[in-house]
């Protein structure tokens, strides 16, 4: 407990109110869709229905990457990345940094090749600025959009991160205020809720909640911060202070290229010798390699690696691309080990849990949702106390939409990815379904008194109906993801059937108490 005078108390509480409420509607929605995109990567694996991802780079890679090669210019040798695709094919990308005329700033621009693994013919072609490359891979639609949603709030570059780094700082404020006025941590962490249908109940699991997850929360509000103004605003501002406005020399000195560089041509080392050299010392496949200037003195090679089950960061090592020697770990920043660079490569996991594989980016959801109910239950709690006010009794009714309008929209954008996804359209009708639900609970509140029963029953009936017609429109059954060892359709088909009963269920007993659960007046 920090003992602290009344007056203090009374500003810490205003402070916690205000940064809770102001723009804590779109907290509430970076907070979802951040534990939804957790399982970004299972999500696109389910996603894209019988395409089954590798998981690492195998086969003859350094004759398919050779020939590839023969038929780029090498103006785009400066980086060449190759990575597993779906089952039998691979994907090498070819790219420079190219001035962007509709942005103004340097940009990738990427000749992109999907190739088969075996035979090297050549499958796809894509080529433009990464936005527009990678941008059109409809079979990842909704997971970019889930992932965009979270990262920009899906506003134009680079307003969005702004936007999310603000609220990041918002959430850190509302959980360190929140820490100072918590008098009793760890006996309300074990605290359960009182009996009875009165607002004090909803308090006491407003706390329970906060206590469980507000260490996770400042993580989580530090590292998304991070994130977010490290691009789009550490970037260009040193650059401007210490290398004249030049991002790329900056981006360069802070990830470690030599001052130098060889740009003689000579043949590249075997990347197959790489690939089993790096698997030997790591223990896993590489799951992406990226070669600096290709066939050039100074080519290098960086293999990138899962983290090991021992281990919260992944394995980064460089070999030399002419020599094949083994030059070491990469460090995250710079040429060598620091304690800067470790503490960078650790904001990665911290923020997507993506450390110890499932289990760990199970916890990471579960304690988001709790982040996502405290942060709900807190803004009811504010409004409920000042519901004779006109002002913050339509903040309420908005309020209510978010809380259930949201996860209805996301279902909304799956539903519409997988319709459209025959067709090949899902990068624009993803986002317009979005949009379509989003109007569709806007309207239903609005327009009814209190219409959390209806939205309760949209999101199971949804959530329990997506399975099935996720598998009517060409996906994978539960049995031929069995066999092919697709548990990501499995676990989420699951998970969706298991949320959708458990919402679907109270209501055949309890659906009288949602209204009065929300109308009844604190003691």
């Amino acid at each position: 407990m920090i003992a602290m005078s009344q007056s203090r108390t009374k500003r810490l509480t205003a402070i916690h109110g205000w940064s809770g409420t102001v723009l804590g509607i779109l907290l509430y929605v970076v907070i979802v869709t951040g534990a939804i995109v957790v399982f970004d990567n299972e999500i696109r694996d389910w996603s894209q229905g019988s395409a089954q991802v590798e998981n690492g780079l195998s086969g003859k890679v350094d004759r398919i990457v050779r020939n590839a090669a023969r038929g780029i210019d090498p103006k785009f040798y400066e980086e060449v990345f190759v990575r597993p695709h779906v089952e039998g094919q691979m994907r090498v990308s070819f790219q420079s940094h190219q001035t962007n005329p509709d942005t103004g700033g340097l940009d990738d621009y990427v000749i992109l090749l999907t190739l088969d693994k075996e035979t090297g013919e050549e499958v796809s072609r894509k080529e433009g600025f990464s936005g527009e490359v990678f941008g059109a891979d409809r079979g990842a639609a909704l997971s970019r959009f889930l992932v965009d949603l979270h990262v920009q709030l899906y506003l134009p570059e680079p307003w969005g991160l702004y936007m999310t780094g603000i609220l990041g700082l918002l959430m850190m404020a509302a959980s360190v205020t929140g820490f100072l006025m918590h008098k009793h941590l760890f006996r309300d962490a074990f605290l359960p809720a009182r009996p009875g249908e009165r607002l004090v109940t909803a308090r006491d699991r407003h706390i329970l909640a906060a206590s469980w997850s507000l260490p996770f929360a400042i993580i989580l509000a530090f590292t998304g911060a991070f994130f977010s103004f490290a691009l789009s605003l550490a970037v260009p501002v040193l650059a401007m202070v210490a290398f004249g406005g030049d991002q790329q020399a900056l981006v360069e000195t802070v990830l470690g290229v030599p001052d130098e560089l060889d740009l003689t041509r000579t043949s590249l080392a075997s990347l197959d010798y790489i690939i089993a050299d790096a698997t030997s010392r790591v223990g896993g496949a590489p799951t992406l390699l990226q070669i600096d200037h290709y066939g050039s003195a100074s080519a290098m090679v960086t293999s990138f690696h899962s983290p090991a089950p021992s281990d919260l960061t992944r394995q980064t090592l460089l070999f030399d691309g002419v020599t094949r020697e083994y030059l070491g770990v990469k460090p995250t920043i710079g040429l060598a080990p620091s304690v800067g660079s470790s503490l960078v490569s650790l904001m990665g996991p911290l923020h997507f849990g993506n450390f110890a594989g499932l289990l760990s980016k199970t916890v990471w959801l579960a304690l988001g949702l709790a982040m996502a109910y405290v942060t709900a239950t807190g803004m009811l709690l504010w409004t409920k106390r000042r519901e004779e006010e006109r002002l913050w009794q339509n903040f309420n009714r908005a309020l209510t939409i978010t809380i259930w309008g949201l996860p209805i929209a996301v279902l909304g954008s799956a539903y519409g990815f997988f319709f459209f996804l025959p067709a090949g359209d899902t990068v624009f009708w993803t986002p317009v379904a979005f949009a379509i639900a989003t109007i569709v609970c806007i309207w239903v509140g609005f327009g009814k008194k209190d219409p959390t029963e209806r939205y309760i029953r949209w999101l199971g009936y949804m959530s329990v109906l997506l399975p099935l017609f996720r598998h009517i429109v060409g996906g994978l059954s539960w049995s031929e993801a069995l066999i092919q060892g697709q548990m990501a359709v499995l676990t989420i088909d699951i998970l969706l059937v298991i949320g959708g009963l458990v919402l679907l269920r109270p209501l055949r007993h309890a659906a009288p108490l949602i209204r009065r659960r929300h109308l009844e007046p604190a003691e």
